[in-house]
């Protein structure tokens, strides 16, 4: 090898390793800036912050009035369902007593007419 070759060849070397260098350099900067973006803690908006809170705010206001309209609604079935049971009761109570008033028609006549009103 004469004296040419040899300072090409470290010319070469040198070169090489310093575009290598170069490349990793700039990728490794590009993922720092992706990390850097994804972890938002550079960008903080207090406007988004108070918009999200009032969101929240709504959001349960919201969920709350439902929750008691759905209540009140149970409510209304329950005490439904518990008349209808009465009325059952009631209905059962007027066959015994129709059942009872064809055997002396005549002596509960006028509180057969007052049920029935």
């Amino acid at each position: 090898m004469s004296g040419e070759e040899f300072i090409v060849a470290i010319v070469a070397i040198i070169g090489g390793l310093g575009f290598a260098g170069f490349l990793f350099w700039n990728v490794f900067s590009l993922i720092r800036q992706w990390i850097n973006r994804k972890s938002g803690s550079a960008d903080i908006n207090p406007q988004f912050f108070k918009a999200l809170g009032e969101f929240k705010k709504n959001t349960e206001r919201r969920i709350s009035n439902l929750e008691a309209i759905v209540s009140d609604l149970e409510e209304e079935q329950y005490r439904l369902d518990e008349n209808q049971d009465n009325m059952g009761d009631i209905e059962i109570e007027e066959e015994e007593i129709r059942s009872s008033s064809k055997k002396g028609k005549d002596e509960d006549g006028n509180l057969r007419n007052m049920l029935n009103e």
